[in-house]
């Protein structure tokens, strides 16, 4: 491996920053980023800091054995087919409708626009005709019944087929 050569979790931070650039701050659409097993996602998202910092909007790679297996097509090139989730405080109170205008449609989903743009602009991404991108929408993630959990809702996007350029 070259001196050059970038971990995936280093190169989808940078779309993140990108993404964060481009966004609109009055409306709280500067999103977070970290990487880690989704048990460390659900950790974060425990209400022991109080909401005291923040961490919200947050884009969370999920990297674990089963999520990080780059699939070698040639010397500089990979293919990689990782998940994330996009995940804000929500209101514990709102129906599902209101989940989606308030949340997926204002926050969630802008944010999740600008890393496909930023994804296809990055010179280490390849978006090949094998990439796919389904999402699934949670509008009131988590169960949270015994009140330790933060309020979320969130969209989990499953990147299939992302090519990876090395060289």
């Amino acid at each position: 491996m070259s001196a050059e050569f970038k971990y995936f979790p280093d190169l989808f931070k940078e779309v993140v920053d990108a993404a964060r650039l481009r966004n609109d701050p009055t409306n709280n659409l500067l999103p977070y980023f970290q990487y880690g097993t989704y048990l460390e996602l659900l950790e974060l998202c425990k209400i022991k800091d109080n909401n005291q910092i923040e961490k919200y909007p947050l884009v969370w790679l999920v990297w674990d054995n089963s999520e990080n297996t780059q699939r070698w097509i040639e010397e500089c090139l990979y293919n990689i087919s990782p998940r994330v989730f996009i995940c804000t405080l929500t209101n514990k109170d709102f129906t599902t409708d209101d989940h989606y205008v308030n949340t997926l449609k204002v926050v969630l989903y802008p944010i999740f626009d600008l890393l496909i743009s930023e994804m296809g602009y990055h010179k280490n991404f390849g978006l090949g005709s094998d990439f796919r991108y389904p999402v699934n929408d949670h509008p009131f993630w988590l169960n949270n019944d015994a009140g330790q959990l933060d309020i979320l809702s969130a969209i989990e996007i499953k990147f299939e087929n992302l090519l990876m350029i090395k060289c």
